[in-house]
């Protein structure tokens, strides 16, 4: 049966992962995803499988910047990330669970709403002796950036080519 972890070091910016179900639409429902909650980027990225995070590969992401959080008093396990005017609808196994998302998420938010406060994260990242696991972890995470950034440049490229072909 797989858990949810929190955990937090310096040389980490993981606060906390483990599976979730995310809705979908109408049709498909409730999915299941493995999240992710990076502290220092402030974002929660999701993957359909904890083995395809391993690969890096991602289904989407969440950023936490501004992001208002909100909770149903009639299900003890479902929870609402507001941002930008986009809802998205997570469900937890039970309200425990469900409760340190919550702290956890709003804990990255806050973070990465205050810029002194990630300055301040970021120098102890910057201070800490890493070690080979801290290393090989930061290369996993670095891997999973590149993989953002050369999706980013490929929506860039094919947008810019509609528009070429548009153009009289």
């Amino acid at each position: 049966m797989e858990r949810t972890h929190r955990y937090f070091s310096p040389s980490i910016s993981i606060l906390m992962e483990g599976p979730l179900s995310k809705w979908t639409n109408v049709v498909q429902g409730w999915q299941y995803r493995w999240f992710v909650l990076d502290l220092a980027m402030g974002v929660l990225s999701y993957y359909t499988s904890r083995e395809k995070m391993i690969r890096g590969e991602r289904r989407g992401c969440v950023k936490l910047k501004n992001a208002q959080m909100g909770i149903n008093d009639e299900d003890d396990s479902t929870f609402t990330i507001t941002v930008d005017s986009k809802v998205f609808h997570f469900q937890a196994r039970n309200a425990e669970e469900r409760q340190r998302w919550l702290d956890a998420l709003q804990e990255a938010r806050d973070l990465h709403t205050d810029n002194y406060a990630l300055l301040q994260h970021t120098s102890r990242l910057l201070d800490s002796s890493v070690t080979v696991s801290e290393f090989d972890r930061r290369i996993i995470e670095a891997d999973a950036y590149l993989q953002i950034l050369i999706d980013q440049h490929q929506v860039l490229i094919s947008n810019s080519n509609r528009s070429a072909t548009k153009s009289p």
